[in-house]
């Protein structure tokens, strides 16, 4: 069996409150960040995050945009299914942060969704890796564990969800995003000094943005939701926080549910069978976000 291995050369500075993450955030070299999907939900958040802290960022898409003329970015045209035009579109950067993908199964054929997201992973990964390019963040999703959009028996061994609990992928987009992290795990064997990291991210919005969903579309998605700038803050620090190389799994979501009602009485009605391995007090959320706190200095302290 094939393992994953961490190699630590130093420890992360121990982070107490928001001021001294942001203090870490920002006080990294400047970096020439290439943002596949750019234009996306994602990728408008996140490319203006960056400049905001002082990095230059290569924003790409599938169809040409007009520069801005800010100077601190600019606009490169690749169809991500198509190696030749993401590798030259990666040229001269120093990091990439994977975002394009078909973001949900509900208006593509699965093999669409599956081969687009399986094949742009892969295409990313390895021009990367071919030009050296040494860090590496791919958007994952929590729906790699097989979610939201599920065509079969949703599983799970305990609560809360961390990175040790093995996805069980049964739709075409779950399935994507678990063979990209699998990629990205055998990248980092390729490329031992490369630093892949995978964030397993869940639906970007404001707490009091987020637009009602169904009881059950709500209780596949475990009642999760993140803060965009905390989202934001998670991709830079899987850059530039720590020292570290090899592939690693973090959740981001937030701490708590979207919900009022106490967690354990909504555990008792969706998943009475699940065991409790955590502390599921309060209105406290499904995904243990510890590891990235330990090895990214991530903390989700937005409160809305």
């Amino acid at each position: 069996m094939c393992t994953n291995t961490t190699v630590y050369n130093r420890p992360l500075p121990s982070l107490r409150n928001i001021g001294r993450e942001l203090e870490y955030t920002t006080s990294a070299v400047s970096e020439r960040i290439a943002v596949t999907g750019a234009r996306g939900l994602v990728g408008k958040v996140l490319t203006k995050y960056l400049k905001e802290q002082g990095h230059y960022v290569i924003e790409i898409n599938r169809t040409p945009e007009k520069d801005s003329g800010d100077g601190v970015s600019e606009q490169r045209t690749a169809e991500a299914t198509d190696y030749n035009a993401v590798k030259e579109a990666f040229r001269g950067a120093d990091a990439v942060i994977h975002l394009a993908a078909v973001p949900d199964p509900i208006k593509r054929g699965d093999h669409v969704v599956h081969n687009v997201n399986a094949q742009s992973g892969y295409n990313a990964l390895h021009a990367a890796g071919g030009l050296g390019i040494k860090r590496f963040v791919f958007a994952s999703s929590i729906n790699a564990h097989g979610l939201a959009y599920s065509q079969g028996k949703i599983e799970f061994t305990s609560f809360p969800l961390d990175e040790t609990i093995p996805p069980c992928p049964s739709d075409p987009y779950a399935l994507s995003k678990a063979l990209v992290e699998t990629q990205c795990a055998s990248f980092a064997r390729i490329y031992p000094d490369m630093r892949i990291v995978s964030l397993r991210c869940t639906e970007l919005s404001l707490l009091k943005e987020l637009e009602p969903r169904e009881e059950e579309e709500d209780a596949r998605w475990l009642w999760s939701w993140v803060n965009p700038s905390a989202a934001a803050r998670a991709f830079l620090l899987a850059i530039t926080a720590g020292d570290f190389v090899g592939h690693e799994i973090f959740y981001i979501v937030a701490p708590v549910t979207d919900r009022k009602e106490p967690t354990m009485e909504l555990i008792q009605k969706w998943w009475p069978g699940v065991p409790i391995k955590g502390d599921m007090s309060g209105t406290k959320g499904f995904f243990d976000c510890s590891k990235a706190h330990k090895m990214l200095g991530w903390v989700h302290v937005e409160q809305e």
